[in-house]
């Protein structure tokens, strides 16, 4: 397949989603592509988008010779899922200037980057070794998970507390954020906790100053929502999101633009707390080693 045919498939599918979300605010699209992206968040939106209109349940992709590395191989018959690869293009000046004194000298030359098609292939088309749940946090349960995304905040510099129902009443609202604050109901569960503090953060690494005054309270609330939903998602909790809700009350929303903030900030945190936790087990594993 040529990376222009690749390109106006992506485009095609893209405008299908676009239009599902935009134009006939269908929820279940929604929500089944943030399902996607809790599974998929570190890929660039083109190649998700490809993965996700290839193969809607895939887990966990890889090319053809990466599988082996893993103890598995591709399935006989098996067809790849094609997405974009970068690669490296040197650029050379096409002629020597006559006042060189080293023509061959490539001292200039530069590098850009271009993209080819490459073709991944989910697990569920390969055969071999278990694989191993690379996501697994040491942590476990709701509780585990909510001191997990705590920490990850505090890192950040960002003050958190819990604070009683009623100092909050007057926000009718579970939880609040503001230059570096966040408050949350102490009334609320491990798991709703969770979902309000994704929220709140969402709120923190999206919506400065600058957003403030551009985009309107209804797109910010639907961006917080979505990046909270594919938070939880991601770590495996289920939760009865308001996306539906959110979306519907959205009267004008970039949708592109919106979907790029929504994935790049739920996978800022998603990594976040994966590699504070990593950071954490590592130095539990000294400090029991001495």
């Amino acid at each position: 397949m040529k990376t222009s045919e690749l390109k106006k498939i992506c485009e095609d599918h893209v405008n299908d989603l676009i239009t599902a979300i935009a134009e006939t605010r269908d929820g279940q699209r929604f929500l089944d592509y943030l399902n996607f992206c809790a599974r998929f968040h570190r890929y660039s939106f083109r190649n998700r988008i490809l993965i996700w209109c290839y193969q809607p349940d895939a887990t966990f992709v890889a090319g053809y010779k990466a599988w082996p590395k893993m103890g598995r191989h591709v399935k006989k018959g098996g067809s790849g899922i094609p997405i974009f690869a970068p690669m490296a293009v040197k650029n050379r000046p096409g002629f020597a200037d006559e006042t060189d004194d080293d023509p061959d000298d490539h001292s200039d030359e530069k590098t850009s980057l271009r993209f080819k098609v490459a073709y991944v292939y989910d697990v569920s088309q390969t055969e071999g070794d278990p694989l191993p749940n690379l996501d697994t946090l040491a942590v476990d349960g709701e509780t585990g998970l909510l001191g997990a995304l705590e920490a990850f905040t505090r890192a950040q510099g960002i003050k958190l507390g819990y604070s009683s129902d009623k100092a909050l009443e007057f926000l009718r609202a579970a939880g609040i954020s503001a230059r570096g604050r966040i408050q949350i109901k102490e009334s609320l569960n491990e798991s709703q906790r969770f979902y309000v503090l994704a929220h709140e953060l969402a709120h923190e690494f999206l919506h400065d100053l600058h957003a403030q005054k551009t985009l309107s309270t209804k797109v910010k609330e639907l961006e917080a929502d979505a990046t909270a939903y594919v938070v939880s998602r991601h770590f495996g909790l289920q939760t009865q999101s308001s996306v539906y809700l959110a979306l519907y009350q959205v009267e004008e929303v970039d949708v592109k633009e919106s979907l790029d903030r929504i994935v790049a900030t739920a996978s800022r945190i998603i990594q976040g707390v994966h590699q504070l936790d990593q950071n954490q087990s590592a130095a539990q594993t000294i400090q029991d080693a001495a």
